[in-house]
């Protein structure tokens, strides 16, 4: 049996019938030392004396692990992707754009022992994010080693370059990811909870929608505002104004002052944005926002739906969602179309760090500094911090200049223009960043010659929703369902106590091999799994307060598992399930807690 032959034995389907319709016409050579090269418009794949020394020196630059995870970004005919395989204990995950040289490959080397033991994994194109998700499901736990191969790149660098950028895009969101729900999830709770109370008297979002038609402009607070502040006063009754909330204090220390105000930042440092703001435009607020802010607004405002089951719960009606994207800018975009928008224009959404600076002058973060600043911190310092927080990448601004960006930027970057397809948007920002489906207008076209009478009639209809009082209400109803849920809650929390003590008893006795005494234990925990899992609604409320617990338990997100664990299927297992009901007890009692300050609070205020 050829190597070919043996090598189509373990690939998918799929994958085989790209293989097999495909003609190579690729010639091999043979080497100095009697192995296979081959070049392709006078690039040689590898070394034309012996391509199989040349791999075993280019393996021993290679951290080798089992906890390794190797993304080879082409390989040629597979010489390195062989030498690292045969001595260790990682994955290696082959990206190849170029079917026919893959085929060659199988055609001049067996890998068959690896892709049947699934230590080699052959990904064709086409290459998109939402593809890489179930490539990588379970192996979140492993370090990631990119390893690109040089002679691919000489030969065609843009093709391979471009699923090494995807890919260090991919691993970097789903690590950002872990990171914020690390930070968050609990804040998300806690301001969700506490937020209950005041958005009884909020208006849902939901009567915003398809309210106005006229155009609509959205402040961001990149460092471009400040020049266009101006501009915007000059042209105001020709415009819907929705600012984000971190730049409010600019505009209305220009004396700007915005329709609506977008605020959906969870930590409590973020209600400085609203906390000297007495106008009088309406704030839409995320029921995650942080509990400060609410408090400081009595009634009337909006407040939108949220991503997290808990808020439906107490809200049976409906709310009204928002298309997330990851910041406040994305949110009062989808806003916009959302109230009926003709057009949306951006004005400082630069996604850089033009001329070198994070914000616009005059915001409230750059405000702050004047307390914070000593001799040994510096603003200079603070921002520059800023600055290399992450590392630097390269945008375009309209103008064709260089810009400072870095990956989260370039997050909202890709959100932005993946959503303004089909849709009029335009960026009045001629120094921020050059988005794909958004062109360049300058005020006086945009507005010079625009009437302002659809615009006037918006903003009436939305005052008009406003004077409607068409706010929640329902105190009583709030304390009936804390009342039941409270009680529901501390009857689920015991049962979760009892599963955590039996998962770590069947931990102790898998760990010391004492299996002839697992049996009637594991007969217990079946039947708290199933209870668990009937209490649907329950585990929904807790889910948000553990999305890290359940990202670790369903993919392998983090190193949460020791070597004997990883090694002992069974006692991994046993360890997951100790995380598992670790977590929901302990978001159970968090939640307790939370509702039951929300019922003292309505009690109090009777």
């Amino acid at each position: 049996m050829s190597f070919f032959e043996k090598n189509l034995k373990f690939i998918s389907s799929e994958l085989k019938d790209r293989i097999l319709n495909l003609e190579i016409n690729l010639e091999t050579e043979i080497t100095k030392s009697g192995n296979y090269t081959f070049k392709l418009d006078s690039i040689y794949f590898h070394s034309k004396y012996d391509p199989i020394l040349e791999s075993k020196r280019l393996s021993q630059n290679l951290k080798t692990s089992e906890n390794y995870l190797y993304l080879f970004f082409g390989a040629g005919l597979g010489y390195t992707v062989l030498e690292l395989l045969k001595y260790n204990k990682g994955i290696v995950f082959w990206f190849e754009p170029e079917i026919k040289i893959l085929k060659l490959a199988l055609t001049v080397s067996d890998f068959s022992e690896y892709l049947k033991n699934e230590k080699l994994k052959i990904i064709l194109p086409p290459y998109h994010e939402e593809n890489l998700y179930p490539v990588f499901k379970g192996y979140q736990a492993y370090t990631i080693s990119f390893v690109p191969h040089k002679p691919s790149f000489e030969w065609n660098y843009y093709l391979y370059l471009e699923i090494k950028h995807l890919s260090e895009k991919f691993f970097h969101k789903k690590n950002a990811n872990l990171a914020t729900l690390t930070k968050f999830e609990k804040i998300w709770t806690r301001n969700l909870l506490q937020n209950l109370i005041p958005l009884q008297n909020f208006i849902p979002i939901k009567f915003l929608f398809n309210s106005i038609s006229c155009p609509v402009l959205i402040t961001g607070a990149g460092p471009s505002l400040h020049f266009h502040l101006q501009e915007i006063k000059m042209y105001r009754e020709k415009f819907l104004l929705i600012a984000v909330d971190t730049s409010l204090k600019i505009l209305t220390d220009s004396g700007i002052e915005p329709d609506l105000i977008y605020s959906v930042d969870p930590q409590s440092v973020n209600t400085s944005y609203l906390e000297t703001y007495s106008g009088k435009s309406k704030i839409i607020f995320d029921p995650t926002t942080s509990y400060h802010s609410l408090r400081m607004f009595s009634n009337k405002q909006f407040f939108t739906d949220s991503p997290f089951g808990l808020l439906n719960f107490f809200f049976k009606d409906e709310i009204g969602k928002i298309s997330f994207g990851g910041s406040v800018s994305t949110n009062a975009f989808s806003l916009a179309f959302e109230m009926g928008a003709t057009e949306v224009y951006l004005v400082g959404q630069d996604l850089a760090f033009t001329d070198g600076f994070a914000h616009c002058k005059g915001a409230i973060l750059e405000e702050r500094l004047n307390f914070k600043e000593t001799r040994f911190f510096r603003r200079e310092k603070h921002n520059f911090k800023q600055l290399f927080a992450l590392p630097k990448l390269i945008n375009y601004s309209y103008e064709n200049k260089k810009l400072h960006t870095n990956d989260k930027m370039k997050i909202f970057q890709t959100w932005f223009e993946e959503n303004s397809i089909g849709k009029k948007v335009f960026n009045l920002s001629q120094t921020g960043t050059k988005l794909k489906n958004i062109e360049y207008q300058s005020f006086k076209k945009a507005f010079e010659n625009m009437d302002s009478k659809n615009s006037i009639n918006s903003k009436k209809n939305l005052y008009q929703i406003i004077n409607e009082n068409q706010i929640i209400q329902n105190s009583s109803n709030l304390k009936s369902n804390l009342e039941i849920l409270i009680n529901e809650l501390s009857k689920f929390r015991n049962i979760l106590e009892e599963g955590k003590i039996l998962s770590e008893k069947i931990y102790s006795l898998v760990k010391f091999k004492r299996m002839n005494e697992i049996h009637s234990l594991l007969k217990k925990i079946d039947k708290i799994d199933e209870l668990v899992s009937s209490k649907n609604g329950l585990n929904e409320m807790i889910a948000l307060t553990i999305q890290r617990t359940i990202l670790i338990i369903t993919e392998g997100y983090e190193t949460n598992l020791s070597f004997e664990e990883k090694s002992n299927s069974d006692l991994g297992i046993a360890k997951k399930s100790i995380l598992l009901y670790e977590g929901l007890f302990n978001g159970s009692k968090l939640i307790l807690t939370l509702l039951k300050k929300n019922l003292w609070r309505l009690n109090q205020n009777e």
